[in-house]
């Protein structure tokens, strides 16, 4: 692929996003899915880049998209909102993840016996039950312009993506493990998910702490906030590698939480103590560098994408039955945890798998490359591609006009009954 023509796709990348973000009020389809029609159409139809390249790009679109998207919520999310939407968020991730695994792992081992046994679909599950965290931020950002009142709500579901990254990471090798050696227990697992989300909380809380103060000292001099970028890509790569997979995700978010929730934090730790830094000069910076990454993720996207006719069916049945699951999950969950209207209404549509489902449908081609224990190891990406385009076309096509109508219904006041009146006879 030559240079001029990433120049070329990069430029109208960007110009299709800032067009379509307008027009989003006239035609309510999210910018995610004009850029992901597009990617597909310089990908698979006019052939205009290379997709081995694209495929090669995968781990750097995945720190740099899970990096400085999740440092940007952090950022912007206040603490107290937080701790108060955390338990919602942890119920919903947990519960979509492990319905996910056991309805794809029985529906796969069924209608292809030939190709998955109960465990091995319970592998696909895990890799496609979680969201996206790029994916939901997107859809939830059009959501923005038109629906009112999305503060706790996009709070809730952007922390459930970040604590569904880890969880579907681990499970899947968890899983993989099993298939490969019968010894390995759930029991390991579920320690190794603790254990990632406390760490990197950690990590990302103290470095946060510490950066703050650098900042407060620089505070006088050009570029501050270029170099936290510094700071945050390595901090990532360091929390994925001494942590575990999946660790970095928590690490970015909780960094950028701890510079902006600085003297809440402090006050807790016993040590009050305040700075000064220019918050809002730091979001409007992430805000420019988050636009252009989510652009150029979804058209990443649509360029790596193969479909089979066969599969891409497959793929699409899996997508109905998991909106379903999803639908009554939040029903059922909503009333125990009492969610408000909006979170119910939103939570049942915005469901979408990402780049964490990409990377990991790699794993039993990696693992198993000459298929002695999986079946058919390369139909992992098969199908996880079209559950991943069908998530997010159905969460940010179908989804906001379901939302809308969902809310609007809520406003709908029947009408008092008319006052009857008393007529009293006139005195002669």
């Amino acid at each position: 692929m030559h240079a001029e023509n990433l120049i070329i796709l990069v430029c109208m990348t960007l110009l299709l996003s800032f067009i379509s973000s307008l027009i989003y009020r006239l035609t309510k389809i999210p910018d995610v899915i004009w850029l992901m029609c597009f990617g597909i159409l310089m990908g698979s139809g006019l052939h205009y880049v290379d997709k081995n390249l694209f495929n090669e790009l995968a781990p750097l679109m995945s720190i740099l998209a899970l990096s400085i998207i999740l440092f940007e919520a952090g950022i912007n999310v206040d603490i107290i909102t937080l701790i108060d939407n955390m338990g919602k968020a942890t119920a919903l991730s947990v519960t979509s993840i492990l319905l996910s695994i056991t309805l794809i792992g029985t529906v796969v081992s069924l209608i292809l016996p030939n190709d998955f046994t109960l465990l091995q679909g319970m592998l696909l599950g895990s890799m496609v039950g979680g969201t996206s965290t790029v994916a939901v931020f997107g859809i939830m950002s059009s959501l923005d312009k038109n629906v009112p009142n999305l503060g706790s709500t996009k709070i809730m579901l952007t922390m459930e993506s970040i604590i569904s990254d880890p969880i579907c990471i681990i499970a899947s090798i968890t899983l993989l493990k099993m298939i490969m050696q019968p010894g390995v227990s759930l029991r390991d697992g579920v320690s190794d998910i603790v254990s990632t989300f406390i760490l990197s909380s950690i990590l990302g809380i103290s470095t946060g702490l510490s950066w703050t103060n650098i900042l407060n000292r620089l505070r006088t001099h050009p570029y501050t906030y270029m170099i936290t970028l510094a700071v945050l890509l390595p901090l990532y790569i360091l929390s994925e590698t001494i942590i575990g997979e999946g660790a970095g995700a928590m690490t970015a978010l909780t960094f950028g939480l701890a510079i902006t929730n600085y003297s809440y934090l402090m006050e807790k730790l016993g040590k009050p103590g305040k700075v000064r830094i220019n918050v809002r000069k730091l979001r409007e910076f992430h805000e420019e560098i988050v636009f252009f990454i989510k652009s150029f993720f979804f058209v990443y996207i649509g360029v790596v994408v193969t479909l089979s006719w066969r599969y891409t069916f497959v793929g699409f049945m899996l997508v109905i039955l998991q909106m379903a699951m999803r639908y009554g999950l939040v029903e059922v969950l909503g009333k125990t945890l009492r969610f408000t209207h909006e979170e119910t209404a939103i939570s049942k549509v915005v469901y979408a798998s990402g780049l964490p489902a990409f990377v990991m449908s790699q794993l039993p081609q990696l693992y198993d490359p000459t298929g002695a224990i999986f079946l058919t190891p390369g139909l992992y990406p098969d199908i996880c591609m079209p559950i991943v385009l069908g998530t997010i076309l159905y969460s940010g096509l179908i989804g906001p006009w379901m939302i809308t109508n969902a809310l609007s219904d809520e406003k709908i006041v029947e009408p008092e009954e008319p006052a009857i009146e008393t007529l009293v006879p006139e005195k002669k």
